[in-house]
């Protein structure tokens, strides 16, 4: 399922549909009317990102459960992702990162563990990986999003 969704980054999701791809929660809908940013959880501890013109921007693979109605994602994991993954991990398996930034206050939610941007070996070049850290450095979330190649 992931490997399929990161490889339907930049499609739309009318395109999504007609290639048989099963998204329920669907169509992408914004948190408030007018929102050029649109959101599908298809399955439990999975989002999807849409931009304004609803072509797939982001997939957000939640790890560890990071509200009270929130989910883990408990299926299969590609590009040699674990479950359980925190910094030094990720840095021994994928190096350094591309960018990151430590571990900082957040209002309201507290401290969070910073993140670290990578390319992922198996993923195109279009793509970009964030390893978001919980405040015991553990990855709680992985965010695979589109990026523009300067074209």
């Amino acid at each position: 399922m992931i490997d399929d969704l990161v490889k339907s980054l930049g499609r739309t999701y009318p395109e999504l549909i007609a290639s048989g791809m099963y998204l329920p929660g669907g169509p992408p809908k914004g948190m408030f009317e007018g929102d050029e940013q649109s959101s599908i959880s298809p399955a439990p501890g999975i989002d999807l990102g849409f931009s304004a013109s609803q072509h797939l921007e982001s997939l957000y693979i939640y790890l560890h459960k990071v509200s009270d109605t929130g989910s883990a994602y408990a299926g299969s994991l590609p590009y040699r992702l674990q479950r359980r993954m925190n910094q030094a991990w990720v840095r021994s398996h994928y190096g350094e990162p591309l960018a990151s930034k430590a571990p900082f206050k957040m209002p309201v939610l507290g401290m969070t563990g910073g993140w670290d941007t990578y390319h992922l070996p198996s993923t195109a070049k279009n793509i970009e990986t964030v390893f978001q850290y919980n405040a015991e450095m553990e990855v709680k979330v992985v965010v695979l999003s589109l990026v523009s190649l300067g074209t």
